[in-house]
């Protein structure tokens, strides 16, 4: 209470005493003391609110030392420190070790967890706010010492001048020795397409990164199960490529995954051990038949380079007076074709097939297979083929032109040494029909004259794909070929295996490096564009769009590098991201896509580590000292530990008791009510 509310009362109640000394009329003492009563509080609590509105009573507390543990809680805690064991373990070991020895030696301590100061946020690390906010809490009035167990990493450039500000010697505990950790990095995975069903081939995995001796698994999986795996030691002799043994086990296209993961080891991260690659696998003794309407010198050398290659099974059909034989005994067509995977057909008159077996051979190219025609078009089958016949019946001789197509197909890229018109054009005349196109149809190679009708030509139907070959004398290739290059032969052994591709939609593959980024990471995109034998194709332009919310955010061009197309992204915010990719390869068009994350970057993931020299530097600034081992924990004993007298103040803030003016009002008011009742007023 303050002296002039002190002096004011004491005077009000002076003069209320003489005041009620003498009355007119007299009364008795007692009421006059209990009117005076009534008079003497009411000024009092007045002047109370008036001149002391707070009243304040001091105390005092004995207060003992204690020690507190100051434990960072921060992400960066949850990174591995070694190979063994995290930072968070290593700090909860180093934690219990203490609190043991403490309670030993009768110290009492107490345990605070802190990241960005005292508060709970994970993100970021700030050791010196920490500090001062834990110096400043009136909570811990007498801290003797501070326990550091953090990882020093520290966030804030700001924040160092609080540590001038503290009164206590702070202890930071090295939690281990910064060990480097590993990064594996899958980054190339390559297989010889095609690969032949139930068949052991091999696929070879670059792999960066690996320590010497250290023991690892390299895996294949699809989109729902593990197909296969293989545990391997790294040799110390820089070996980078590794191989497994697969066995493919269904046919057409697959998309497929390769994965490595240490076995004794951690990683920093994992986003980079696993990668995509495409096989295609056909079978090992495919079935070829080959049907023909008259027999000559064109469907015998296709048969004979066929029958030379031991991954096929090959049937050659004859048509005779008697219908169709094979190695002179009678044939079904209709029979062979349920057994067949590609269909060549060669039709130099008319096939005189029976309705059921050209219902037949439409079904075939309906359900997706593929066949190569030659010659004539018969009319029963014109549906199914990629050219049409027009009013001019004569045939020319001529040679042929490659179209801008035959560049989008590996197969017809036949002499690397020489460009592609000029061999093509080299080739002996053969005699061509004057047939059309049909919409939709892919001219791949066309006749040298005027007309420039289609000689070769491409198109699908319903599910397979027709190959068509218009004319004949296709033979003299063959015969023009070096005996020391037999051209023809690989010529016709591509167009085989890329008949045997059940689906040549999925020639298109891309894919981020990693699937999960951070903030202002660079994203590295890869595409491979692959032709009908499964060979990278070169020279396309890929078309790359990220979207989110279906709001499109970046398009552009891949840059065509190494044998693949790579794009560089980044800049992108968090979130959730689609993309994809689009080419063109002659008529077809063909698109992949996928999803990325971009999680935002917190500084906790941006550094790695044991920042011992900002340790160091928190214990030599406040005349602490490193702990680097339990044997170190006896450091602590030489802190000076007193108890500590703290004056306290309990305030009793009148203003806020609305029930004071009450109780005056209710006094003043008796007192006026007695002085009227006994004629005072």
């Amino acid at each position: 209470m303050n002296l002039l509310a002190t002096l004011l009362i004491i005077l009000s109640g002076i003069i209320i005493f003489f005041y009620y000394r003498f009355t007119n009329p007299p009364i008795k003492n007692s009421l006059k003391f209990i009117l005076g009563i009534l008079r003497f509080l009411f000024f009092a609590i007045v002047i109370l609110l008036i001149f002391n509105p707070t009243l304040h009573f001091p105390s005092s507390k004995k207060v003992p030392p204690t020690t507190i543990i100051l434990v960072d809680s921060s992400a960066s805690m949850l990174q591995p420190l070694n190979s063994d064991e995290s930072k968070s373990h290593a700090a909860t070991r180093w934690e219990k070790e203490l609190n043991a020895y403490l309670n030993e030696q009768n110290i009492l301590n107490d345990r605070i967890s802190f990241s960005n100061g005292l508060q709970q946020d994970s993100t970021t690390t700030d050791i010196f706010l920490a500090l001062r906010e834990l110096h400043e809490d009136s909570k811990y009035a007498n801290i003797s010492d501070v326990i550091l167990i953090s990882d020093g990493l520290q966030h804030n450039n700001n924040s160092y001048p609080y540590i001038d500000e503290l009164q206590f010697p702070v202890f930071p505990v090295l939690l281990g020795e910064d060990v480097e950790m590993i990064d594996v990095s899958l980054d190339e995975v390559r297989v010889n397409n095609p690969v032949y069903l139930n068949t052991e081939t091999e696929i070879s995995c670059r792999i960066s990164g690996l320590p010497d001796e250290i023991p690892f698994t390299l895996s294949i999986h699809d989109e729902n199960d593990r197909l296969l795996e293989k545990k391997v030691i790294a040799k110390n002799d820089n070996q980078r490529q590794f191989s497994l043994s697969f066995t493919p086990s269904i046919l057409g296209y697959q998309k497929l995954f390769a994965e490595v993961q240490l076995q004794d080891e951690e990683e920093y991260t994992l986003d980079n051990n696993r990668r995509e690659f495409l096989v295609s696998v056909v079978k090992d003794k495919a079935q070829f038949t080959l049907i023909t309407s008259s027999l000559n010198w064109d469907i015998s050398f296709i048969h004979r380079v066929l029958m030379k290659n031991e991954r096929f099974e090959t049937s050659l059909l004859e048509q005779r007076k008697e219908g169709y034989f094979q190695d002179n005994e009678l044939a079904s067509p209709f029979k062979k074709l349920a057994e067949t995977d590609v269909l060549i057909l060669h039709n130099p008159d008319r096939f005189n097939f029976d309705k059921a077996t050209f219902q037949a051979i439409e079904n075939f190219v309906s359900r997706g297979g593929n066949i190569l025609y030659l010659g004539k078009i018969d009319p029963e089958l014109s549906s199914i083929l990629p050219l049409q016949t027009t009013r001019f019946r004569e045939t020319v001789q001529t040679t042929i032109i490659p179209t801008a197509a035959m560049g989008n197909y590996q197969t017809f890229l036949v002499n690397s040494d020489e460009d592609l018109a000029s061999f093509w054009n080299a080739l002996p005349p053969i005699t061509t029909y004057f047939y059309e196109r049909k919409p939709q149809t892919e001219v791949i190679a066309q006749a040298d004259i005027l007309s420039e009708n289609p000689v070769i030509a491409f198109s699908s139907y319903l599910q397979g794909h027709v190959l068509q070959w218009s004319g004949y004398d296709f033979f003299r290739w063959k015969m023009w070929e070096k005996s020391d290059e037999p051209w023809f032969d690989n010529f016709i052994i591509n167009i085989a295996q890329w008949l045997l591709n059940a689906d040549i939609s999925q020639r298109f593959l891309c894919s981020s490096d990693e699937m999960n980024y951070l903030e202002g990471e660079s994203i590295e995109f890869s595409a491979y564009v692959f032709d009908e034998k499964m060979n990278l194709v070169n020279g396309q332009d890929i078309k790359l769009k990220i979207s989110i919310d279906d709001s499109l955010i970046i398009e552009k061009f891949f840059i065509e590098k190494d044998n693949s197309y790579i794009a560089h992204v980044k800049d992108l915010k968090a979130g959730k991201y689609t993309y994809s990719a689009k080419t063109t390869l002659g008529r077809n068009i063909y698109k992949d896509e996928g999803e990325i994350l971009i999680e935002k970057l917190t500084l906790e993931q941006s550094t790695h580590g044991i920042q011992k020299a900002y340790l160091q530097y928190i214990a030599s600034k406040t005349k602490g000292d490193m702990l680097i081992s339990p044997e170190d924990f006896e450091k602590v004993l030489n802190v000076q530990r007193e108890f500590k007298i703290i004056k306290k103040f309990r305030n009793i803030e009148l203003w806020k008791k609305w029930y004071l003016a009450v109780i005056a009002l209710l006094l003043i008011a008796t007192e006026l009510f007695l002085r009227k009742k006994k004629g005072l007023l």
